[in-house]
This record gives C-alpha cells, sequence and structure tokens, in this order.
C-alpha cells in the first residue's frame, strides 16, 4: 500500500557536481513535498565504485544548501527508511532480485559482451523491428546453465520483460502514453559482484522508502515503464511519475557545458545571489503567475503543482538570469548587502576599511547596487577609491585630452576642495554624514541646508557654481574631473565620487591629472 504521507526524492549520482538540470529536478520534488506537506528524501545513488567520490558527495551536498534545498531524510540527517546510501543497500536487492528468480521474472545470462553484440548485429541484418538483446539466455535450461557455471562464467541476472504487451500509463506532465514491451528488451538488473544496475535499485529503493511521487528528466520515461513493470512483479505499487522536459540553450538543443556554467558551485562562487539562481531555476519549466517573475520560496511552495510544469523544453538565458540577480542585489539593505558582497571584496577593499570606515563602504556599494548583478562584480568596480593614484585607461586619457584648458580647471578645482571643508577621507564614517547621507545622490533634489560639502548634492551645488565663474560648460567640466578621479569615464556620478574619495585624495589626483 502506498504512504499516505506524500514522499519525493532526490537520487543524484555522486560522479560528480550538481548541474543545473540535476538543480532544477531537486527543486521540483522539494517544492512538490513541501507543497502536499509530505516529505523530501536524498538518496545517494553510488553504484558507480569507480567513479564516485566522497569530494562529489560533498559538492553536490554544497550546491543543494547554497540554493536553499533542505532534506528531511538522507546523508547527514539519518531516517526511519535508510540506508540512503545504496552501496550499503545490497543485502536488500539480493533478496529482491532472489524473489524475482523464483518467480520467473528474472533469469541469468551468461552471455559475454561479445555474444550480445554478434546477437545485436544479427537483429539487424534481418531488419528486425526491435534491435537489443536477443534473449539467448531466456529460456537456458539446467543442464545448459550448469555447462556455463562449469566454464566459470558469472552471469549477470536479466528482467524478463512480458512479450507484447500494451501498457497504457498515467504521466503527470505527459498524460496518458501507450507503450508496447516489445520495443523494450530483457534488460540487466544485477551484475554479477551483487551490484545493482540503475533501474532495478532505483526501484527496490522507492519500494523500501515508500516513494510516493517520482519527478525527474523526460531522459527517464522508458526506463518508467520498466519500472512500472518491476514494481508490478515485486507486487508493489507504483509511483506517480512526472518527466520533466529538457532545458535548451539559446539553439533549442540541450544543454551542455559548452552553453552555460552547469555546476551550481559555479554560481555560487562567481557571486550569484541564491535565491536569484534557485527562482530563476524554478522557472525552467514551470510558471509562477503571469504579471511577476521574482517570488519567494514560500511563495513558489503555495503555488507549486507538479502537473502546471510545461511540457515542452525551456531555454535557459543568462542574460534573464544576471537580470534577475540585479533585481535581488537592488531590493537589500545597505548592511545586508555589505555582508553578504564581503567576501568578494577581499582582494579590493584593504581590511581596515571593514573595521573602521563600515559607513563610508556601504555608501561605496550603494553607488553600484544598480549598476551590477552580482556580488562577485563589486570588487572589481572599488580599485579606483584606493591608491594614490588611478590608472588612467583609454577613455580616460581621451578626456583629459579633449581641452588644454581642462588642466586649469582641473588645478582649480583643487584649489577650491582644498580650501573647502569636505572631509580629509572616508567622510560617511563621520556621524553626521551616515545619518544624513544616502548614496547614490538624487540630482533633482535640492541641496540640503547646513555646510556647503557635507553630501553630494552640496558638492553638486558648489561645484555648479564654480563652473560659472570660471565660465565653462558644466557638462564639458565633468568628464575630465572624473577621468583624473577615477582613472575611467564610467562608474558613480561625480559628486559621489568626490564625497567617497574626500578632500586629501580628490586633491592629489586632480593636482597630478593638471600636472
Amino acid at each position: 500500500m502506498i504512504h499516505p504521507t506524500p514522499r519525493l526524492r532526490f537520487a543524484p549520482s555522486p560522479t560528480g557536481p550538481l548541474h543545473l538540470g540535476g538543480a532544477r529536478t531537486a527543486l521540483y520534488n522539494w517544492a512538490a513535498a513541501r507543497a502536499m506537506g509530505g516529505k523530501f528524501l536524498l538518496r545517494i545513488e553510488d553504484t558507480d565504485q569507480a567513479r564516485s567520490s566522497d569530494a562529489s558527495l560533498q559538492i553536490i551536498l554544497a550546491g543543494l544548501r547554497w540554493l536553499g534545498i533542505d532534506w528531511d531524510e538522507g546523508p547527514e540527517r539519518g531516517g526511519a527508511y535508510g540506508p540512503y546510501f545504496q552501496m550499503q543497500r545490497l543485502d536488500l536487492y539480493r533478496s529482491a532480485a532472489e524473489r524475482l528468480v523464483a518467480a520467473g521474472h528474472a533469469y541469468p545470462c551468461y552471455c559475454t559482451p561479445e555474444e550480445i553484440e554478434a546477437g545485436r548485429k544479427e537483429l539487424e541484418a534481418q531488419k528486425a523491428g526491435f534491435v537489443g538483446y536477443n534473449g539467448r539466455c531466456r529460456h537456458l535450461g539446467a543442464a545448459e546453465r550448469a555447462a556455463f557455471e562449469a566454464a566459470g562464467r558469472r552471469p549477470n541476472l536479466r528482467f524478463r520483460m512480458p512479450e507484447a504487451r500494451v501498457l497504457r500509463v498515467v504521466d503527470l506532465i505527459r498524460g496518458e502514453v501507450e507503450v508496447n514491451t516489445k520495443e523494450l528488451d530483457d534488460w540487466v538488473m544485477l551484475r554479477p559482484d551483487g551490484v545493482p544496475l540503475y533501474n532495478f535499485a532505483c526501484v527496490v529503493d522507492d519500494i523500501g522508502m515508500q516513494i510516493t511521487h517520482v519527478v525527474r528528466g523526460e531522459e527517464h520515461f522508458l526506463n518508467g515503464i520498466k519500472q512500472r513493470l518491476l514494481f508490478e512483479a515485486l507486487g508493489a505499487e507504483c509511483p506517480q511519475y512526472a518527466h520533466i522536459p529538457l532545458i535548451l540553450n539559446k539553439e533549442g538543443k540541450k544543454l551542455s557545458k559548452r552553453d552555460a556554467d552547469t555546476n551550481m558551485l559555479d554560481y555560487r562562487d562567481k557571486g550569484f545571489p541564491p535565491e536569484a539562481v534557485f527562482n530563476y531555476i524554478a522557472l525552467l519549466g514551470w510558471g509562477f503567475s503571469g504579471d511577476r517573475d521574482l517570488f519567494t520560496r514560500e511563495e513558489m511552495v503555495a503555488a507549486f503543482r507538479i502537473e502546471n510544469i510545461g511540457k515542452s523544453g525551456s531555454k535557459f538565458d543568462e542574460e534573464k538570469l544576471r537580470w534577475m540577480c540585479g533585481e535581488y542585489l537592488r531590493r537589500m539593505g545597505a548592511d545586508e548587502l555589505l555582508e553578504r558582497a564581503r567576501p568578494w571584496l577581499g582582494t579590493a577593499v584593504p581590511e581596515a576599511v571593514f573595521a573602521g570606515h563600515r559607513g563610508w563602504l556601504r555608501n561605496a556599494l550603494a553607488c553600484y547596487q544598480e549598476r551590477v548583478a552580482l556580488f562577485g562584480e563589486f570588487g572589481g568596480k572599488l580599485g579606483w577609491l584606493f591608491g594614490e593614484l588611478p590608472v588612467l585607461d583609454a577613455a580616460a586619457q581621451q578626456n583629459l585630452a579633449k581641452d588644454p584648458a581642462c588642466k586649469a580647471w582641473l588645478a582649480g578645482y583643487a584649489d577650491l576642495l582644498a580650501a573647502s571643508n569636505l572631509a580629509p577621507s572616508y567622510p560617511a564614517d563621520r556621524a553626521a554624514a551616515d545619518a544624513a547621507v544616502s548614496l547614490p545622490s538624487k540630482k533633482d533634489a535640492p541641496p540640503p541646508a547646513g555646510c556647503p560639502w557635507d553630501t553630494p548634492a552640496q558638492i553638486e551645488a558648489a561645484t555648479r557654481a564654480f563652473t560659472e565663474r570660471i565660465g565653462v560648460k558644466f557638462g564639458s567640466f565633468v568628464h575630465p574631473v572624473r577621468a583624473a578621479l577615477t582613472g575611467t569615464d564610467k562608474g558613480p556620478g561625480l559628486f559621489d565620487v568626490v564625497f567617497l574619495l574626500g578632500k586629501d585624495a580628490c586633491v592629489r589626483r586632480l593636482r597630478a591629472a593638471a600636472r
């Protein structure tokens, strides 16, 4: 009897990292279990001992944790239906295999790989409608089996498929599908060493763990037919299957490593916000709402239904993923943004700045919050804030060379700043500035009352007055000043730049450029 509580599982092989397709499968099973008030299990299919490793397992677990996909039973948690590693369940597979042989649903196959291949070629030559294992050992007598045993042949165990049986199966996504068993051969269940193959171990585990629903990739659809027959042979009820379509590249072909990062930890290490990646992956085949794409985990769980997953493949679009990441970054408060971006700032920002100038650093990040999509992009944006002089790129050099008079403007502006009461450095660490300033500055906001150099808006007002006095168009003035201060023609608003650098650095850089 099927378990009264929904039980779903994700069953990766620890032979590599958690990739994009696996993450989506895990996410959909997790969401379905949470939506139905059931349990989500993690089961490790480690029967490929040559390629399985603990290192790969830890990478998979780290990828799931990073995405926020937690499991109720499995590695590190245990549970009443374990063990949750297939290599610890060999006795269970052996027992199930003995039952199947005794009932006539399985038989030993002594064929060598060469004999199996010769049988396939013979079927091809006969232009048979089916090409696969030719069933050579299907009807062996006791004497023939004994002869093979005496010759030292160790058999695989094959499942005896019903001959030409029409199955009408219902898939939660595909609907009703008809399959004839004559299209499928007798498949290997168990190797001579007692290690099971996928279809056999999967069914024995799903029975033992009382799985009620299975959500997995469409490449397993025919495996699902084999597994339904095995459930039947073992006298167990089959879970409800849902086979989800492939993730595609922009050309509509199966996504590969050439098209995108597929390892979840690559996204983590580059500074993608995990909640944005979770959100985006959820939409690769399922829709939350017609009027918005951004939602929380809680909102997804409330809305998720397996039956609402689409039937056609979804195209992976990294531009949309990055857009979504940027949207999540822009929703973060200053303190959260600083803490979460900090791992990517280590080489760009001196440690002393974190300790003594957090308010100033929050303002520096705020200048880029509308301009970046990933935590990992902040470090490369902040280099101009540190060091004696910036390194001038080609655009900055061009802006400084446009007008011969700009050297005089730069020198005059340096003198103006030197005589001002602009904070010497890291001005946002003064209590008044911390309370009054929220970068980036708003150009349409009037300068607040008080000291004329306390905020970016006040710096702008004083600077505009200066350009009027010397008779220079404001637009012509801004570009060389930005080049002198930052070394580039891109970045935050100029007066945010002046505010963040402070008097000493601005004067030093302007005078160096004027020279």
